[in-house]
């Protein structure tokens, strides 16, 4: 999982886009992106999917990250491009998880994530974190670049204006 949000991270990087890793609460990832509201939801969708099919492709490996969707058909760490519609929640920052330990879904910096440890951040943990880190989110909304003019580096049409 880890490895896999490193090239998350590479790729959005290789599209001129900034983005913002955090744990789940639980074993996975989530890798934010801000973006301009300037693009309709299918097209988000389309093109969340074929930036997980660049992870996929440069991972070349699907035993290690695939975008198959069927579960059954699953070996390696999916790529979750379906969070990107308009019926997906993901757990906020700093939510307290319902886990035994009250795990939290920590925000990171990219220097955190080749080592992270989710079960390090609970509820117990997470004020210290934060007085002695600050957010690692902090004025993510500042930079919302539009998607529009990234899609054809993905192979993609440019959507329709909205």
């Amino acid at each position: 999982v880890r490895e896999i949000a490193l090239v998350v991270r590479d790729v959005l990087e290789t599209l001129g886009l900034r983005s913002y890793p955090k744990t789940s609460g639980a074993t996975g990832l989530h890798v934010l992106a801000p973006i301009r509201p300037d693009v309709r939801f299918p097209d988000v969708r389309r093109f969340a999917k074929a930036v997980a099919e660049e992870v996929e492709r440069r991972t070349d490996d699907q035993r290690v990250a695939t975008t198959t969707w069927r579960v059954a058909d699953r070996i390696g760490v999916f790529v979750d491009f379906g969070q990107n519609a308009r019926d997906r929640t993901i757990a906020s920052a700093y939510s307290v998880r319902p886990t035994p330990d009250a795990r939290v879904s920590a925000p990171l910096r990219w220097d955190e994530v080749a080592s992270v440890e989710p079960d390090a951040f609970t509820i117990e943990t997470m004020p210290a974190r934060i007085a002695e880190r600050g957010d690692p989110m902090r004025g993510m909304w500042r930079n919302s670049p539009s998607l529009r003019t990234r899609f054809g580096a993905l192979g993609l049409t440019e959507p329709s204006r909205v």
